[in-house]
């Protein structure tokens, strides 16, 4: 075991770390029950993170649930060291980093609940891959959910043609900045050279805006990785069944066609629901899928598939929806909604533009499915006709599609979260703690948010639910007097701070996901 960085890049240069919503065990669970399982709930649960990092993942989330347990494995001494300070620093007894190979990690561990290995399988030695699918099915709880995510082909054929170009070009260059550096500059050269109406050139031009958006340790630790690997699903499921592991979903669940229209569409609808394997890799041949975060249970597990009528009743639902103004001749009672990704829909049922206008106004918190409907049920009475039933059906079916659109996000378990202000407001403990020295912190959805400035961090920092609203005013204004009085030049720094500052400030933080419900 060493952590000698000729043999652990990741002690070397070290990979950003930060949540992933799409790895957090409230939607992990989401989705199990979604397919009929059983899942532990986030806040009784055990999950293992290996390839943990520094902790950016498992850290706000050991913070959420207090009575869960958590544990992260790396190989990078470096990492797990700070880790570890940084959960010290927290006060957390529910969180503990190990510093271990993946090879040597075995069944005293102990079963979980969840396990996650985000971004590590594609870019690991064969033995550790392997060591990883053996770990799921020697670790893994009966109704637990393995999450891995991987380079996936067919798509990554055409990202490792601008790969070939940058590993060619740093052969025998061993520092870390300099490998970066000749690989940007060698696929500068050579895409620039290509001929364009060539498929050749043009897959060289499209990856090389990709890699100029890269921050360096990612270009270092991804595509200048001599033995990473992408894989057809199919592969991974091959192993995965070597060792009593099934299928279940993807952690971008429902997107049930992705890309797929018109004729690909018709194809994947003609297959059976139960060969929901054969679906995705099929999926993956038609829209050149190049990334898969795939979710394993074990395989006695029965599980349903397929969305029908009523399905979305269990849940508590949210949707980053904005009501935007109609087009000109637009028929009247028709409402638009924008959604994530510029997404717009039309909606003329009552119903459902009642339902999406509560959503849109307490995203980014959800609501339950009773609440939506009795809600929407009293702001659309005006326009709901005799048979409340119906109209229900009809909304349940309306939503359902935005569900299928991947519009509509579905929970188990409400996040933690509010957008009320209350008299004495609280951020979560990890975003006060991450905005005393970043501008990117998590929100209690497990997503990294941006905070525009320093005044936005100082202000995170004191919403520790001791403060009302003039006591933030005062303590922004100590700020800015100590801020002024020690000679720092803040571009932009206001000279007072406003009541009226507080309230947007307020709702922006609100906005964001911050504050506990």
């Amino acid at each position: 075991m060493t952590s000698d960085p000729a043999i652990n890049p990741y002690d070397a240069v070290a990979y950003p770390g930060h949540s992933f919503s799409q790895t957090h065990p409230s939607r992990l669970a989401t989705i199990a029950h979604f397919h009929g399982m059983a899942p532990a709930l986030p806040t009784n649960m055990r999950v293992l993170e290996l390839g943990c990092g520094r902790g950016g993942n498992l850290i706000p989330m050991a913070a959420q649930y207090p009575g869960s347990r958590f544990l992260g494995i790396d190989l990078s001494g470096d990492s797990v060291r700070q880790a570890s300070i940084n959960v010290a620093e927290l006060g957390l007894t529910n969180l503990a980093f190990e510093q271990r190979d993946i090879l040597a990690v075995d069944e005293e561990i102990g079963t979980f609940d969840y396990i996650i290995v985000h971004g590590v399988y594609s870019w690991v030695p064969d033995a550790v891959r392997e060591r990883i699918i053996v770990l799921f099915g020697q670790l893994l709880a009966p109704q637990g959910v393995a999450y891995v995510s991987y380079n996936a082909l067919p798509g990554c054929r055409l990202r490792d043609i601008a790969r070939d170009v940058m590993l060619f070009a740093v052969k025998g260059i061993e520092d870390p900045r300099e490998r970066v550096s000749v690989a940007r500059t060698a696929l500068k050269e050579i895409a620039e050279a290509s001929d364009p109406d060539s498929f050749h050139g043009a897959a060289l031009r499209q990856r090389l805006k990709q890699v100029d958006e890269l921050p360096d340790n990612v270009l270092y630790h991804d595509d200048l990785n001599p033995g990473a690997r992408a894989f057809a699903l199919h592969e991974v499921l091959s192993v995965a069944g070597q060792h009593g592991l099934q299928f279940l979903a993807e952690a971008s669940f429902p997107n049930l066609y992705g890309a797929a229209k018109g004729p690909a569409q018709q194809m994947l609808d003609r297959m059976p629901l139960e060969q929901m394997a054969l679906r995705e890799q099929t999926l993956d041949l038609l829209i050149g899928r190049a990334f898969r975060e795939t979710l394993l249970c074990r395989a006695d597990v029965p599980l349903r598939r397929g969305v029908r009528p009523g399905s979305l009743k269990p849940y508590h639902l949210a949707a980053n929806a904005r009501l935007v103004p109609a087009k000109d001749g637009e028929k009247p009672g028709v409402q638009r909604f924008n959604f994530d990704e510029g997404v717009q829909l039309a909606v003329d049922l009552p119903l459902c533009k009642a339902a999406l206008a509560i959503l849109s106004t307490i995203w980014p918190a959800s609501i339950g499915w009773d609440e939506l409907v009795d809600r929407s049920c009293r702001d659309a009475a005006g326009e709901l006709g005799p048979d409340r039933i119906h109209e229900i059906a009809r909304l349940d079916e309306a939503l359902i599609a935005i569900f299928k659109a991947g519009l509509l996000d579905i929970r188990l378990e409400a996040p933690p979260l509010t957008t009320a202000i209350s008299e004495k407001p609280a951020a979560s403990e990890i975003a006060r703690w991450q905005a005393s020295t970043s501008a990117e912190v998590t929100d209690l959805r497990h997503r990294t948010v941006q905070l525009d400035g320093v005044v936005v961090r100082k202000f995170v920092c004191l919403l520790d639910g001791s403060r009302d609203q003039r006591m933030l005013l005062d303590g922004m204004n100590a700020f800015l007097d100590e801020t002024r009085a020690a000679g720092i030049t803040i571009p932009g720094l206001p000279e007072r701070a406003t009541a009226e500052e507080v309230a947007m400030h307020l709702k922006d933080v609100a906005r964001l996901g911050l504050l506990r419900a």
